[in-house]
C-alpha cells in the first residue's frame, strides 16, 4: 500500500471513529431509555472500550492487524496449537466449564476484528473510487456519503458481531475463565521461545487485553444492567445508521 493510500485509510478509520465517539457521547445515549439507571461513568467506560478495543485508532488498528495475523498462523499450526490446546482443555475442566464455551468469547473477539477489516475495506474502496484525499475524508459530509454507500448487509453483519461480542462479555463467569485461559496461554508461550516468537506472544497479549478490559467493564455492572446495555447498543447503532442514510439522501 502506498503512503498516500495509507494516509487515506487512516483518515477513513479516524472518520468512522469520530462517528462512533459521537453516537456514544453521553448526550446521545441518554436519548435511549435502555440506558436509564446505568451511571454516566459506566457509559463512558463503554464508549472508551468501543473506541480503544473494538474500533481503535488507525495506528493501533495496524498493531492489531499484525497481532491477529500472527495468532491466525498459530491456529493453523498443529505443532504450535498442541501445547495450547492441552493447557486450555485442562484449564476449562479445572474451572468447571466446557472447553467450547470457554473459547467462544475469544472467538467472538476475532470475528469482530475480521468484520472490522471487512467494513474498512468497503469504506476504503469508496475512497479509492472517488479519488478521495485525507483532506476530503476529514470532512464529515464525505464520511456520511461513504457510510451510506457501504452495503447495508455489511453494516448489519458488523452490528450483529459487535452484539455477539458483548453478549459473550456479559457472561462474567465465562469471561473471567477466558481471561484466565489466555493469561495461561501467554505464560506458556513465553516459556517456549523454541515454539513461539515475540510477535506471536504479543498477539495473544492484545487479545488478552481486549477480554480483560471487557471483564473490568462488565464486573462493574449489576446483573440486571447486562441486557439493558446490550439492548441500548443495538438501539444506538440502528438509530445512527438510519440517521446516516437520511442525512446522505438529503444532501
Amino acid at each position: 500500500m502506498s503512503s498516500s493510500d495509507t494516509l487515506v485509510k487512516h483518515a477513513v478509520i479516524d472518520g468512522y471513529r469520530e462517528e462512533l465517539r459521537g453516537r456514544y457521547a453521553l448526550e446521545n445515549v441518554r436519548r435511549f431509555s435502555q440506558f436509564d439507571g446505568i451511571s454516566d461513568e459506566k457509559l463512558e467506560t463503554l464508549r472508551d472500550y468501543l473506541l480503544e478495543c473494538v474500533y481503535p485508532a488507525a495506528a493501533e488498528r495496524h498493531r492489531l492487524d499484525v497481532a491477529f495475523e500472527h495468532v491466525g498462523q498459530i491456529l493453523h499450526s498443529p505443532r504450535q496449537m498442541a501445547p495450547l490446546m492441552k493447557m486450555a482443555v485442562a484449564a476449562a475442566w479445572k474451572l468447571g466449564l466446557g472447553f467450547t464455551s470457554a473459547m467462544a468469547v475469544g472467538t467472538h473477539v476475532i470475528e469482530v476484528h475480521r468484520e472490522t477489516r471487512r467494513l474498512e475495506e468497503s469504506m476504503c474502496e469508496f475512497a479509492r473510487v472517488h479519488q478521495s484525499t485525507p483532506e476530503t475524508m476529514a470532512r464529515r459530509e464525505s464520511i456520511v456519503r461513504m457510510l451510506a454507500q457501504v452495503p447495508e448487509q455489511e453494516m448489519l453483519r458488523f452490528r450483529k458481531d459487535v452484539l455477539k461480542l458483548f453478549e459473550s462479555l456479559s457472561n462474567v463467569k465465562l469471561l473471567a475463565a477466558a481471561v484466565s485461559i489466555m493469561e495461561n496461554a501467554k505464560n506458556l508461550m513465553e516459556s517456549r521461545p523454541d515454539l513461539y516468537g515475540p510477535e506471536e506472544v504479543a498477539g495473544f497479549q492484545l487479545g488478552h487485553d481486549v477480554l480483560r478490559r471487557g471483564l473490568a467493564l462488565f464486573q462493574r455492572l449489576r446483573p440486571q444492567e447486562f441486557a439493558a446495555l446490550i439492548g441500548g447498543i443495538e438501539a444506538v447503532e440502528i438509530d445512527w445508521y438510519d440517521g446516516i442514510k437520511a442525512e446522505a439522501a438529503a444532501s
